[in-house]
């Protein structure tokens, strides 16, 4: 693959964490539809098997690099100065960083409480 192609690596990006999104969502509505309403001891045993916290992990991280990929696409078609299209970009990047720190922390707190 040529260095020349700049635009193929977010593009699959954006694709395959797609996928990933649609699936997990998929999984998530059948399984509330097969349990409509577990209770807190029931949503706290499902949430920490460890592949079921695993997989939300995956949804994190897939939710954070689509939506990276997205805003930085958008901030580099619109926002034509440099130095607020850099200080825009550095905004995205720590809320979507500091976004997938919490939600991290959240699910870690879950699996130990």
């Amino acid at each position: 693959m040529s260095r020349h192609v700049e635009g193929l690596r977010p593009w699959l990006l954006q694709r395959i964490s797609a996928l990933y999104l649609a699936g997990f969502f998929v999984y998530l509505l059948v399984h509330f539809y097969r349990h409509p309403d577990p209770g807190y001891q029931a949503w706290h045993a499902w949430l920490t098997q460890p592949l079921v916290s695993v997989c939300f992990a995956g949804f994190i991280l897939a939710l954070l690099v689509h939506g990276w990929v997205g805003m930085r696409d958008v901030v580099l078609d619109y926002v034509h100065a440099l130095g607020l299209r850099l200080t825009v970009l550095m905004l995205i990047a720590f809320v979507l960083i500091g976004s997938g720190f919490q939600a991290i922390r959240v699910l870690v707190l879950a699996g130990s409480g």
